[in-house]
């Protein structure tokens, strides 16, 4: 009897000494120890706990599921989306959606109906956002598209690539029974998430040289058309234009040329216009008063850098009376740089990076005929950065989803645009039957399709397959 007392008190030692060998730092942290079923970031980043201590659960087709990356010591959330069928037969390839910024949306989102096309569809929290249904949250601060916030969509890029693993140590193939293609990765962005998405493969061409396309979807490009001060739609629908704007007089590839000489503010509605007048006061009938719906960042509303400074050069506003919910020059000044496009496309000049630009005849934002943000991404990708660049999908990719569609919507060679831009709206697809759903769809069939097989063709005679 002894014996067996002693060989079973020998036992529970060497056993605790195993748990301690496992646990974290601190002794009385009960829940970061191996063997418990999960491989904890901190026991792997320790080297305490080896990966397979643990069941990983494995995804099948059709799941949905969150996980986690690190970033620069922060955990950012990332959400995966699996198809029931995979595109092709060796597997799926993979969309990143881009996230908003201007505005925290408090929510995954995404171009979701992509995974019934055979996609894996990635997105993901931007630092110090939360998904209100799931509660599920990034760590860090949120800072409106700044530095740090494009740092860590690199990682989850890196990570859609294969080349970045979870804060459990694996990779996103190991995570899923469907096969990822993650030599087949490309980004969607829709309105002004296309600045992040932009900037984040120029900034980091070196960690994303890899990424094989973009898809940008009416994409704002400098601080005047995110803050829709050339032009913008009214509550009936009709386009609002500001005389002060006009193509080709005040056109150039990185600005526009907008004389806000007698821009002026309306105190009773809170808002910026255009003194046409010169009367003093803000009048529907004779005067471009500004819309609403500009970015609105730290609980402020931005309007461009140059608006911003002639409202104060102009006398409008001073420090006596500048609205407390409105930048001021300075602040505009300091983000604004950081959230435009348009200096930064010569650092994509050495990717082979691919860049498709989708658009309706009637934008959702810019009402200008020459459609201003579109010129100035064909103008970057194509002109600056010398990248294959094509305005709206084949016509033979939207046929896949409607008829209808594919009807009334234009078919262009790639790497050309019209020699007039006042007829761009001849080039755009139609805005009927759907087709802000259906177009952005077959865009990244089709670059997904042509990166698989490889055909780059200025045009195409039918589905690659």
């Amino acid at each position: 009897m002894f014996s067996m007392k002693k060989y079973i008190l020998m036992t529970i030692f060497i056993l605790s000494l195993i748990l301690i060998s496992c646990s974290d730092d601190n002794p009385g942290d009960t829940n970061d120890k191996c063997g418990d079923g999960v491989c904890d970031s901190k026991e792997i980043n320790k080297g305490v706990c080896p990966k397979d201590c643990g069941s990983q659960e494995i995804y099948s087709a059709g799941d949905t599921f969150i996980t986690y990356i690190n970033s620069e010591d922060r955990d950012i959330a990332v959400q995966i989306t699996l198809p029931y069928e995979p595109r092709y037969l060796d597997g799926a390839p993979v969309l990143v959606y881009t996230r908003v910024f201007f505005t925290p949306y408090h929510g995954f989102g995404g171009l979701n109906t992509i995974t019934e096309q055979g996609f894996v569809h990635v997105t993901y929290l931007w630092p110090g956002e939360t998904d209100r249904s799931s509660g599920v949250s990034s760590e860090g601060v949120y800072d409106y598209g700044d530095e740090a916030s494009l740092r860590a969509f690199r990682d989850v890029i890196k990570f859609a690539m294969g080349e970045l693993p979870n804060v459990d140590g694996y990779y996103i193939n190991e995570l899923s029974e469907v096969s990822i293609l993650t030599k087949n990765v490309g980004l969607y962005a829709f309105s002004h998430p296309g600045i992040a998405a932009t900037n984040v493969l120029a900034f980091y061409q070196d960690d994303l040289f890899e990424v094989d396309y973009f898809v940008g979807g009416e994409n704002p490009t400098v601080d005047t058309l995110s803050s829709v001060e050339v032009g913008h739609w009214a509550g009936d629908g009709s386009p609002v234009y500001n005389p002060y704007y006009t193509y080709p007089d005040d056109y150039t590839s990185t600005k526009l040329l907008v004389d806000y000489s007698n821009v002026a503010y309306d105190f009773e509605n809170n808002v910026a216009y255009f003194d046409i007048n010169a009367d003093g006061s803000a009048d529907e009938s004779d005067d471009f008063i500004l819309g609403s719906r500009i970015p609105q960042m730290y609980d402020k509303r931005y309007y461009s850098m140059d608006l911003t400074q002639a409202l104060y050069d102009n006398g409008a506003l001073d420090e006596s009376n500048w609205p407390s919910d409105l930048a001021t020059p300075e602040e505009a000044a300091e983000m604004w740089p950081f959230r435009s496009t348009v200096d930064n496309y010569d650092l994509l000049k050495r990717s082979g990076l691919k860049v498709m630009l989708v658009f309706a005849r009637d934008d959702h934002v810019q009402p200008s005929p020459d459609k201003p943000n579109i010129h100035m991404g064909f103008d970057g990708f194509y002109h600056t950065a010398s990248l294959w660049v094509r305005l709206n999908p084949d016509t033979e990719y939207i046929k896949l989803l409607s008829d209808k569609v594919a009807e009334l919507s234009s078919d262009n060679n790639a790497n050309s645009e019209p020699s007039d831009w006042l007829d761009i709206r001849d080039w755009a697809y139609t805005n009927k039957f759907g087709s802000n759903n259906i177009v952005p769809l077959a865009a990244v069939m089709e670059m997904a399709d042509r990166t698989y097989y490889n055909n780059w063709d200025d045009n195409l005679d039918s589905v690659l397959n």
